[in-house]
């Protein structure tokens, strides 16, 4: 393995990591020699997802977090913490559902939910963890984004903005505390082939519409999203900060 990429001794802690892409990313990252706290709001699948990578022989642990719940994300990063001693990686994944429709027909309530949800708790966990990073001189944290917050879509208006507002947090997290070695990115991909996106590529019209507008040719993997997330968390991506990394197969630039 490429040393850069080692995570041998580091404890990486992930919300929506009990399924799906979280899962994987989780996965490459005992893969790589990081001891891994994994989180879920669904602590049946979460205790699965551990004992999982468990049989497999990683060091993990669970904790239970429902990213809209205030008193979960209030208690989510000392309980990451205490599990294996200190946090060096936060991958912040989880999101609340996304209404889908015209700005115009949400109101104001379910945007500021979802703000709330994608943004607010997001900095509410930052702020649990990133002082003890900075007290080491060392972190990294990676948010999870979307190409959505770059280009306007007709019915993912009010998702776009909310993950707009985070890459901003990105920014301004990395520009304050880069001095102390620690790092803020986000990993931004278009479709990937996932349930969220399932209504699009599971329909062989909206498929080949959207393949026409990708010079990929593809739409993308969850591996394609992983390998992105393990540079950003280790040592190889050590001078990227500050950046939303694109991962959509050429998308934006056609």
């Amino acid at each position: 393995m490429y040393k850069g990429f080692d995570l041998t001794g580091r404890v990486a802690a992930l919300t929506g990591s009990s399924s799906g892409m979280g899962f994987a990313i989780a996965r490459a990252l005992c893969e790589c020699g990081a001891k891994v706290v994994l989180s879920g709001h669904l602590e049946p699948e979460l205790d699965d997802a551990v004992a999982t990578l468990s049989r497999e022989g990683y060091d993990v642990a669970g904790v239970v977090c429902d990213i809209t719940r205030p008193e979960h994300v209030a208690t989510f990063g000392e309980r990451s913490m205490s599990a294996f001693g200190k946090v060096d990686i936060l991958f912040a994944l989880a999101a609340p559902q996304a209404p889908v429709g015209p700005l115009q027909a949400m109101t104001p309530d379910a945007f500021e939910k979802l703000l709330s949800g994608t943004v607010v708790s997001n900095f509410a966990l930052v702020r649990q963890i990133l002082p003890a990073m900075v007290e080491r001189r060392d972190g990294s944290i990676v948010f999870m984004s979307s190409i959505a917050a770059e280009r306007a879509n007709p019915v993912l208006g009010g998702y776009g903005a909310a993950k707009a507002a985070l890459n901003s947090l990105v920014r301004n997290i990395a520009v304050e505390v880069g001095a102390f070695n620690v790092r803020a990115n986000a990993i931004s991909p278009s479709i990937v082939r996932t349930a969220f996106s399932k209504d699009i590529w599971s329909d062989e019209e909206r498929e080949k519409a959207l393949l026409a507008k990708i010079p990929a040719g593809r739409i993308a993997t969850v591996d394609d999203i992983v390998g992105a997330a393990i540079l950003l968390a280790s040592p190889g991506g050590s001078y990227i900060s500050g950046q939303t990394l694109l991962i959509d197969g050429g998308r934006s630039v056609w």
